[in-house]
């Protein structure tokens, strides 16, 4: 959004060879944002957005260095986002692409494993990151389905992990996938 935002503002004042001031673009901004409170893909930062409206309304604010610098922090916090996060947003994505949910392996289910599940030990998830979320040792998926092949593809795809098969039983679709740090 605030990257959409700043390229909106310098399209419109790109449109006209005269010099812009700042209580001009802050009207062009806050135009921009006012019809994104009453989005619903933006109700989450809907009191965020507000704000920046009212701050935009202050003639002596410049709400162009306050969404730049809003951005540049999104990014910042984008590049220094964890292993431990990047894992999760990847089973997400596997649960979205393939209909594959994730589960802690349970030794209470009497080894009872459902179909078409990606189970992972706790333990690998408690010993292979550190405090910080930086991966220190790899993490194993196991999945009993004929997508195996597919998961590493997707996981390999993603750039996120570099994922290896570390056993395979076509015949039983069962598959033992290592989920190692990228470089």
């Amino acid at each position: 959004m605030l990257d959409n935002a700043l390229i909106h503002l310098y399209l419109t004042v790109a449109e006209t060879a005269r010099f812009t001031p700042k209580a001009k673009r802050n009207d062009i901004l806050v135009r921009y944002l006012k019809p994104m409170i009453k989005d619903k893909r933006y109700q989450q930062g809907k009191k965020e957005i507000r704000s920046l409206i009212s701050l935009g309304r202050v003639a002596s604010y410049d709400l162009e260095s306050k969404i730049v610098g809003l951005y540049e922090l999104s990014q910042h916090y984008d590049q220094q986002a964890t292993k431990a996060k990047q894992l999760f947003d990847l089973l997400t994505c596997i649960e979205t692409e393939l209909a594959l949910p994730t589960r802690f392996l349970n030794i209470a289910d009497n080894g009872v494993k459902l179909p078409n599940t990606i189970y992972m030990l706790q333990e690998h998830i408690e010993n292979g990151f550190t405090i910080a979320g930086e991966q220190v040792a790899p993490v194993s998926l196991f999945l009993e389905s004929d997508k195996v092949i597919d998961v590493v593809d997707l996981v390999n795809a993603t750039d996120l992990f570099l994922a290896e098969i570390q056993q395979h039983n076509v015949d039983e679709k069962q598959g033992h996938i290592l989920l190692h740090p990228k470089k």
